[in-house]
């Protein structure tokens, strides 16, 4: 297989004359695209030589991509960014509910990551603290975020 090239895709359909490299960038949710055809450019890879200078120059335009990674947005109702409120139910008993607040975070490698903490075993005010401290060094090693918030803290959290 192929290495991949960022921003340029081969275009070549079985039955299909047409052949070559297509550029696409998006910012902003707005899309450039330009395709750049193996006859007109000579050959396969003077078209894909043309297409990567294309895809170049647009990234320079462009810039950086902008995330809202650890940016508070209009979703965020918790004040904390990662951190939200869980509310477990289960139906087998009435009035059975439960509260955690959760810290959440996505490694380099994409997988998800969270680590949560209960209302009835550390209280509401220290479950946030654990909570947010969980986010802010993004670690889901129980123990650790524990011991690191009663040093912060000078006060030992209370495990149910």
């Amino acid at each position: 297989m192929a290495k991949a090239i960022k921003g340029v895709t081969r275009i070549e359909y079985d039955n299909v004359t047409t052949r070559g490299w297509m550029v696409r960038i998006t910012r902003a949710g707005k899309r450039k695209q330009q395709f750049f055809n193996d006859k007109s450019y000579g050959s396969k890879t003077k078209s894909l030589a043309a297409a990567k200078a294309c895809y170049a120059g647009w990234l320079e335009e462009a810039g950086p991509v902008v995330t809202t990674r650890n940016r508070k947005t209009v979703r965020n109702s918790s004040g904390k960014v990662g951190v939200h409120l869980v509310r477990n139910v289960d139906s087998r008993w009435a009035n059975a509910e439960s509260f955690a607040y959760c810290a959440s975070w996505i490694t380099q490698d994409g997988q998800r990551q969270k680590l949560s903490f209960a209302w009835k075993r550390y209280g509401k005010k220290a479950a946030w603290n654990l909570a947010c401290l969980a986010r802010e060094k993004e670690e889901t090693d129980r123990e650790a975020v524990i011991k690191a918030f009663e040093k912060q803290t000078g006060k030992k959290a209370k495990r149910g």
